[in-house]
């Protein structure tokens, strides 16, 4: 009896000991994938930029601004072998897509993450569910306050927070690789946002992932005070990973949505030369907002 309990007790142990180690396989595995799929987002958005000559819009189209029209995700569905799904798609009113509904494409998913695929049933108001897919990507439209200090690259919103026009995908508006004058190795374009905020699940993505914003001009010629909600973009405003949220970050169409996700650490970051790189919390967020500008004089290789 007694060697039977000392071989359970050193079976224990070496489960024990196997179980982090498997899990640590798991996530590194995960986060690699995270890297591919970022890395394809990356080039497509290069592929989009050699073809049209500009990146894509952030939100609108250039012709038509509306929070209905598709965003620059699906504008870059060509460049991921998904010509035949946009080929389909009403870019113009993306949000009743049948096509779109219970879709869940692989490049737009992080494995690590544990939160939902499609919209949940929550953040449902006074819009039907469309079951669209959450991505776990979103576009960088700059950073809050500009490091340059500059005036009239960001605007507040009227539901809290700040809207930008700094960084490289914008709101009714193209950007050029030449006009990353700070260099596309040192300009953050897309970032993850697949994990929670504490315990809430504050992505954005309200109304359609793949949808624009309700206004149709360019930042630097909208309102004060205009109506200005949207999805696909975030104006980074606070740290990666925070405990709690904040005005701009509280609702899953708020501008300042934080960056988020479930790997030990920190977050990937895809730049605009392409490369993806690890974002880890403790990154100075000074020398983080600066990578989230485009042309603020500050350029910075960190992280």
């Amino acid at each position: 009896m007694i060697e039977l309990l000392v071989v359970i007790a050193i079976i224990a142990i070496l489960i024990a000991l196997l179980v982090p180690a498997v899990q640590k396989v798991r996530e590194a595995a995960a986060r690699t994938q995270c890297i591919n799929n970022m890395k394809q987002i990356g080039l497509a958005l290069h592929g989009y930029h050699d073809v049209v000559r500009k990146l894509p819009y952030g939100h609108g189209d250039g012709i038509n601004g509306n929070v209905g029209v598709a965003n620059w995700r699906v504008r870059i569905f060509p460049y991921l072998e998904q010509q035949s799904l946009y080929n389909k798609v009403n870019l113009l009113s993306i949000q009743s897509d049948a096509n779109l509904s219970n879709l869940v494409l692989a490049v737009w998913k992080c494995p690590s993450s544990d939160l939902p695929d499609l919209q949940p049933q929550s953040w449902v108001t006074w819009w039907t569910n469309y079951n669209h897919q959450v991505p776990a990507y979103i576009g960088i439209m700059g950073a809050y306050p500009d490091p340059a200090g500059r005036g009239g690259v960001t605007l507040a919103a009227n539901y809290g927070g700040q809207w930008c026009a700094n960084g490289s995908l914008l709101s009714n508006e193209a950007v050029t690789l030449v006009g990353i004058s700070d260099g596309t190795s040192n300009t953050i374009i897309v970032a993850e946002q697949s994990g929670r905020i504490g315990t809430a699940d504050i992505r954005n993505g309200y109304y359609t992932p793949w949808g624009s914003a309700t206004f149709a001009t360019p930042l630097s010629r909208t309102p004060a005070g205009s109506d200005m909600w949207g999805t696909g973009l975030t104006c980074v405003q606070y740290v990666i990973n925070p405990k709690t949220t904040a005005g701009g970050d509280d609702n899953t169409y708020d501008c300042n949505t934080a960056l988020t996700s479930n790997h030990t650490g920190g977050i990937n970051v895809g730049f605009a030369d392409g490369t993806v790189r690890f974002a880890a919390n403790s990154t100075d967020f000074t020398n983080f907002t600066r990578l989230c500008v485009r042309d603020d004089g500050f350029p910075t290789t960190e992280p």
